[in-house]
């Protein structure tokens, strides 16, 4: 098992997608699958992501700046969908509308399949859960502890409770051997969990797992908009380059790259295992060629051809 766990210890650059809508024709599903194939197969990445959306609207009163479309079934998506890409793959999965018997039989399907996943709990504490976070990680380990478990870090949480650092380990005890971060944005709330992470480590004496710090193209304003409304921290000055630039999406990749610079040198200075994970959610072919860019941006970073 151990030599099992490395591997994916080792997954240090990733990619993330979600799903194509479910209300489109199996014929269009295909057509799409088969562009992104192409597309990451070409890729230097050590594992995909893909995603399972949740309708966030029970966390806030604010509308949601773009509509909720249900998607393809994440795992049937990256394993039938995307059978043809050959890298190891990463699968999210919503738990709070699952029982123990639903997530029992799809953690079997995937270690099937030999995915990974990151388990994710209700959005907020006003939905109703079939399942809460908790009692998911205590299935996985008592029915597929073979399954390669993540868990998700999020600076703003921490910003708010300064409690994020103690919710990893604590996750690390349920078995999540690597996190990823939501969009990162400010620099300084990704360096405070950071930094608070490792001086923990160090009086645990405890190793901090890998971390992906998540990078995100913003192409318009209305998307600018649609992270705030997901929670991710856009600094006020940060928000102001990407709404004077001359080219938003273009001023993003290089704010974005520039900060994940920043964290890498921070996290290489400590001996922290810090890695990158590229999202590319939206639609417009713009933004989909700014993730591969920006991809390519950050494995050069890392040192990598």
């Amino acid at each position: 098992m151990a030599s099992h766990e490395n591997e994916w210890q080792d997954c240090r650059l990733t990619y993330g997608i979600t799903p194509p809508k479910s209300s489109l024709p199996e014929e269009r599903r295909r057509e799409i699958a088969a562009v992104q194939t192409t597309r990451i197969a070409a890729l230097p990445i050590d594992a995909l992501i893909v995603y399972d959306l949740q309708d966030e609207s029970s966390r806030t009163d604010v509308e949601r700046p773009f509509p909720f479309l249900k998607t393809i079934e994440p795992l049937d998506y990256a394993f039938d969908y995307l059978d043809g890409v050959p890298h190891k793959k990463i699968v999210y999965r919503s738990v709070s509308g699952l029982d123990e018997e639903g997530l029992r039989d799809w953690l079997r399907q995937l270690e099937e399949n030999a995915g990974a996943t990151v388990l994710v709990g209700a959005p907020s504490q006003m939905q109703a859960v079939r399942l809460g976070l908790g009692d998911a990680y205590r299935i996985r380990t008592r029915r597929c502890p073979q399954v390669q478990l993540g868990g998700v870090l999020i600076a703003e949480r921490h910003e708010a409770g300064g409690t994020e650092d103690a919710r990893v380990f604590r996750k690390m005890d349920h078995g999540c051997s690597f996190f990823v971060t939501q969009a990162a944005y400010s620099v300084t709330a990704s360096k405070n969990v950071l930094s608070d992470l490792h001086y923990r480590g160090q009086a645990e004496e405890r190793e901090i797992p890998p971390i992906l710090v998540t990078l995100s193209p913003c192409g318009s304003k209305k998307t600018l908009e649609f992270m705030r409304w997901l929670g991710v921290s856009v600094p006020h000055w940060l928000e102001n380059e990407l709404l004077h630039a001359h080219d938003i999406l273009e001023k993003s990749i290089d704010l974005s790259i520039s900060g994940f610079q920043e964290l890498y040198g921070f996290a290489q200075e400590k001996g922290m295992p810090l890695g990158c994970n590229i999202e590319s959610v939206s639609l417009r072919r713009a933004e989909i060629d700014a993730s591969v860019e920006m991809l390519h941006r950050v494995a050069k970073i890392m040192g990598r051809n």
